[in-house]
């Protein structure tokens, strides 16, 4: 298990006169990712969140895990960790009396990434959003239409409104070189393609995917729409 390296404190001014007990969070990763495990290589993060009025971004060297977080605003708080600064991010999140562990998962990524984007133009409507709620409705945040619920969210229509959610879309494999695509997240299964069956399909929801063959040292990139429109690519992977 890594240790934590890297310590940041975050100073968070309410909007009211009345201040709640302050709370130190440890949020990181929910476990090394498969790339970590297959390469024994660590990976550096771009982390961003939204403290409730204001989008942040450091970044954690190689081997730097986990962040402690002293909040006392009595909002949402948001987190995205993007390894190696642009992958699909994992996601997680914190409302006041939740405790001190926040654990991020590729589940909740997207949909973070989404909230932490609209915060940075937007940060009222984002910061009076209750996650538990949210996920009593939709437990799952991957099927949720991102582009849908940003404009219910804008309009202040969220908790009157249904909540469109996305399908999952086959993808075709033809054309891709044969053997073991390990995914960056478990959540989302490596891929094998046989040189004996056919290439068949990854099915999965619309976002950018991302797989490595470290057998041939290449990197198979998913790019799925909201329609089923897909592209993708195998390039060479990127070095850390």
């Amino acid at each position: 298990m890594k240790k934590i390296l890297f310590y940041l404190t975050l100073v968070f001014l309410l909007s009211s006169c009345t201040f709640s007990p302050p709370v130190t969070l440890t949020v990181s990763p929910y476990s090394d990712t498969p790339w970590e495990e297959v390469s024994g290589k660590e990976m550096w993060y771009k982390v961003k969140w939204f403290d409730g009025d204001r989008v942040e971004t450091v970044y954690m060297d190689l081997g730097v895990w986990s962040i402690e977080v002293k909040a006392d605003r009595d909002s949402l708080l948001v987190f995205a960790f993007y390894p190696l600064g642009d992958m699909e991010p994992l996601g997680g999140f914190w409302e006041p009396g939740d405790n001190n562990k926040v654990w991020l998962s590729p589940e909740d990524g997207y949909f973070a990434d989404m909230l932490i984007r609209a915060a940075e133009t937007y940060p009222s409507p984002v910061s009076n959003i209750s996650i538990k709620r949210l996920k009593e409705r939709i437990p799952d945040p991957c099927a949720i239409n991102r582009v849908s619920f940003l404009s219910s969210l804008l309009e202040g229509n969220i908790d009157n409104k249904e909540i469109e959610l996305y399908k999952k879309y086959r993808v075709p494999l033809d054309g891709v070189p044969k053997g073991k695509w390990v995914s960056l997240y478990s959540h989302s299964q490596s891929i094998y393609v046989s040189d004996v069956f056919d290439p068949g399909t990854v099915s999965l929801f619309p976002g950018v995917y991302h797989y490595i063959n470290f057998d041939r040292d290449l990197m198979l990139t998913v790019t799925l729409d909201e329609n089923g429109k897909y592209y993708t690519r195998v390039s060479s992977p990127p070095l850390w």
